[in-house]
């Protein structure tokens, strides 16, 4: 089921549709029977669980930027970077398409005692009207939906919606609780498992109370029951088919095929590979490099070769999360590479605020890897600039754009909410003062959450390793995994206080989520944290960091009742951070 298309679900929900036949003993409403009421849901529940996905992914890619774990190159500056017409499609996918499908779904649903199409609908519901607010405050809520009879609806406030929300999660509770007569057909997300799904609503609670720094709320969902294992893992699992239709992950198709991909972010790439005293274990799973060496590039391809081109406040010496002493990087995965270039060990990507154009690098520039779109592992050897693979025969070349044929072929998925983020957020609330937990052990088995899954996952989806044998490029062991772990603790033990500690928290927490930007963004502006992020390169101040992202220009255009927002330092209720940057 993990590898099942959208092709395959097609043509299953039109095998459901016409293979129905209505007896006196059908009339019995047996739970297991396939009805023409059922089969008519499906074919919402397919519509929704096949957007859901794109949408969010769509929906990641500033708070990623924002965050650092992508690079934000559409502007040197906040306010050229995020536009109000850069966020018309989230915000219209939402409108126009997922929630009125999702409400179409539950009121057939309903009707037909499908509790399981009810429940899963409320909670997608709740989770994209949610991540709404978090990202543009108030929005139209209690009069939108209306079609016709009210083109203009107001908004209502993020506190009052916050509530609403929450209240369709108790419900979506409720109704999984109930007997239902029919099942969705294909559950990609939880195989139709009540179980998970009731999980699911807990966890999305948790991170609900957490947001408004709601104690009782933190506790009362912990003692429902959150997300803590690999199989409650909330993920979308994509196809391999490549066309007609395209069932792979969006990143696979971006860089696998013949397009360069877009640039990977310097800041990112050089936390994982040179900021520690080693390198961290996930970093050949979430990048693939293109190139292995910057070393004898020009300045038409590369700026950084030429060292005067670094920004003169990027040699200002900062003491890091760990309680080292550090410089940001520059236009390569190293601090270093205005020195010698040979230690960017080929990571290429572009600093924060990077906008210029585009050189002919897209077969250098360094490229996503297995996890989580099951692309290609690296095993890579910038030392002899020998490409694992390539020498053992299980590659033509270093580059990827193969015409998706390299790496695992692209069914990875779609990480929305993994137990990892959970155990992070459980660290940050323990510390917080939210529950009696430990953070410190909150904080280890988040670590160490995230490392078995990346691993894990990377390993169900294609092959990983030191493929020619080299003593280079192969998996984390134990003793590299346990080294990493305590080099973060020991930091922990020793940091002066807990806004130290909390910003040792949330930095690994961004290390872990390499896909996840709406969790990252929520813990920047719930804590203040981490507070030595890379800089823009091209201005030394960025302006106002965006608490709150532009009303999309449709919705300002469009609708006679819509706010102005011109300030990007706004901020959602529950933010209680500090100044970030």
């Amino acid at each position: 089921m993990k590898k099942l298309n959208k092709l395959y679900l097609i043509v299953a929900f039109m095998f459901v549709g016409y293979s129905c036949e209505i007896t006196d003993l059908d009339q019995l409403n047996n739970p297991n029977a396939v009805t023409l009421e059922n089969a008519g849901i499906d074919l919402y529940w397919n519509a929704v669980q096949t957007s859901f996905p794109g949408w969010w992914y769509g929906n990641q890619t500033p708070m990623l930027q924002l965050a650092r774990v992508a690079c934000m190159t559409g502007g040197a500056s906040y306010e050229e970077a995020y536009t109000p017409a850069g966020f018309n499609g989230s915000w219209n996918g939402a409108y126009a398409g997922i929630v009125p499908d999702i409400d179409a779904m539950i009121a057939a649903a309903t009707e037909a005692e499908s509790w399981i199409h009810v429940g899963a609908g409320k909670i997608i519901k709740g989770y994209v009207i949610q991540l709404l607010v978090d990202k543009h405050g108030d929005i139209p809520f209690s009069e939108a939906w209306q079609g016709t009879a009210n083109l203009s609806p107001k908004v209502d406030g993020a506190q009052s919606i916050y509530a609403a929300v929450s209240a369709l999660y108790d419900e979506a509770i409720a109704d999984l609780g109930k007997t239902a007569i029919g099942a969705p057909a294909v559950d990609i997300f939880y195989g139709s498992d009540k179980g998970k799904w009731t999980t699911l609503a807990n966890t999305l609670k948790f991170r609900m109370a957490l947001n408004e720094g709601n104690a009782a709320g933190v506790a009362a969902a912990l003692s429902a029951g959150v997300i803590d294992e690999k199989a409650e893992d909330w993920v979308f699992t994509y196809g391999s088919n490549r066309q007609n239709p395209d069932s792979r992950h969006p990143w696979y198709g971006g860089a696998y095929e013949s397009f360069a991909g877009p640039y990977q972010s310097n800041y990112f790439m050089w936390e994982l590979m040179e900021e520690k005293p080693f390198a961290d274990p996930r970093l050949r799973y979430y990048y693939k490099r293109q190139d292995l060496q910057i070393v004898g590039e020009d300045l038409f391809t590369i700026d950084c070769v030429v060292p005067d081109t670094r920004p003169v406040w990027y040699d200002n010496q900062y003491t890091n999360a760990y309680g080292e002493t550090k410089t940001w990087p520059f236009c390569a995965g190293s601090s270093l590479t205005t020195v010698d270039a040979s230690y960017a060990k080929g990571y290429w990507g572009r600093d924060h605020g990077n906008n210029d154009g585009t050189p002919p690098d897209g077969q250098k520039r360094t490229h996503r890897g297995i996890y989580p779109a099951a692309g290609a592992y690296d095993d890579g050897d910038a030392a002899t600039e020998t490409d694992g693979a390539v020498e053992a025969g299980l590659a033509p070349t270093i580059h990827t754009q193969q015409g998706g044929t390299m790496g695992a072929g692209g069914d990875g998925h779609a990480p929305i909410l993994m137990a990892s983020n959970v155990y992070f957020m459980r660290a940050e609330a323990a510390l917080d003062g939210y529950s009696s937990e430990s953070a410190k052990d909150m904080l280890e088995t988040a670590i160490r959450t995230s490392i078995s899954s990346v691993m894990s996952y990377s390993n169900g989806w294609g092959s990983t390793g030191d493929f020619d044998n080299n003593g280079v490029g192969a998996e984390p062991s134990a003793r590299a995994i346990d080294n990493y772990v305590s080099y973060v603790l020991n930091a922990y033990d020793a940091a002066a206080d807990n806004e130290a500690k909390m910003n040792i928290i949330v930095k690994e927490h961004r290390l872990a989520s390499f896909s996840n930007g709406i969790e990252l963004y929520n813990a920047m502006r719930r804590t203040g944290h981490p507070t030595e992020m890379q800089g823009p390169m091209k201005l030394q101040d960025a302006g106002t960091f965006p608490r709150l992202f532009p009303y999309p220009s449709d919705f300002t255009q469009l609708n006679a009742n819509a706010p102005v927002r011109t300030d990007l330092g706004e901020k959602i209720f529950w933010d209680r951070a500090g100044a970030l940057n």
